[in-house]
This record gives C-alpha cells, sequence and structure tokens, in this order.
C-alpha cells in the first residue's frame, strides 16, 4: 500500500491534538495520561520541545504541552532512574479502517532504538500494561508514531487513542 502523506500528517494532527497526560496520585504508582492534551507530574520528568516543536505550535505550561504535529515532545528524565510502563487505554473511531499504530521509541541522545509499542494491530489494541525499559537518570526518550490505514480509509478517517505512562513509585 502506497503512504498517503497527507493523510497521514492529517491523522498524525488529529491523534496528538487529542492527546492529554495527567497525574493521578495513588498509594502504589503515579500515572500521566495521554488524551487530549499533554502534561505531565512525576518527579523527574518534564516534557521538553523536540526538533518540530516550532512548526508544530507547541505550549508547554508546566505540566500540560499542547502539541498538532506527531514529534515536537520527548519525555526527558531529569531524576534518578526510574520504571515506566505505558497503559493503552483506549484506541476509538474509524478503527474498521485501520491497519495499525506503532510508537517507536528511541534515545535521543544516539538515536538508538529503545523499543516498539503496538497499539493498534490486526483489528484489536495492544496488550497492556506494557513494561518498557528503565529511563535512566538524565536521559531523553523521543516517540515516534507509526500509523497505517487501510486501503479503504478516506481522508476524513479519523482515531482517537488514550495512552497512560504509569511510573511505580517506592
Amino acid at each position: 500500500m502506497k503512504t498517503n502523506y497527507k493523510k497521514l500528517l492529517k491523522l498524525s494532527v488529529l491523534i496528538v491534538s487529542s492527546l492529554l497526560i495527567a497525574t493521578a496520585s495513588a498509594t502504589i504508582y503515579d500515572y500521566m495520561y495521554i488524551s487530549g492534551k499533554v502534561g505531565v507530574y512525576v518527579l523527574g520528568l518534564k516534557w521538553t520541545e523536540g526538533a518540530d516543536a516550532t512548526n508544530a505550535g507547541v505550549q508547554i505550561s508546566g505540566v500540560t504541552a499542547v502539541l498538532t504535529n506527531a514529534d515536537p515532545l520527548r519525555l526527558n528524565n531529569t531524576g534518578s532512574t526510574v520504571d515506566v510502563d505505558l497503559l493503552i487505554d483506549d484506541v476509538t473511531g474509524d478503527t474498521d479502517h485501520l491497519e495499525s499504530i506503532v510508537i517507536r521509541i528511541y534515545n535521543f541522545t544516539n538515536d538508538a532504538p529503545i523499543c516498539n509499542v503496538t497499539v493498534w494491530s490486526g483489528g484489536a489494541k495492544g496488550s497492556s500494561p506494557v513494561d518498557l525499559p528503565q529511563i535512566p537518570a538524565n536521559n531523553v526518550w523521543r516517540f515516534q508514531w507509526e500509523i497505517t490505514w487501510k486501503a479503504s480509509a478516506t481522508a476524513e478517517k479519523t482515531v482517537n487513542i488514550s495512552l497512560r505512562i504509569r511510573t511505580p513509585t517506592s
């Protein structure tokens, strides 16, 4: 299938603009939510602008980041090494036209691959939670989204994705 970059860009804008990360404090876990806006409240982690931030119209205010592009943010661990889990809460919308969504996570410093997370494939959302590797102190991760639509997809098709990043606390 030939990639339609216009559709891919439009989908990326729609998906990323629907991301929201918020904090939920619990006895055992701190959560970062992704679903519309992007925000983080985990000790030592913060959002920083990526290479596309200016073109994407990124606005970072404390723990919340608003963006319109799929690659404007990085996850920066300014604290000590921390365990990280990714939870796939929901994938809704025109999913019958969706082939796959994969998030590829890279080390920003040397662009070395860290892991791949399948958010959607084969008509179903991926397994959750995803036990990601530890993010070392003073380390930055880059998130790359790869979205593949079926041939039946048209320009008005969209999906909404809700993800959470969880850091277990001691």
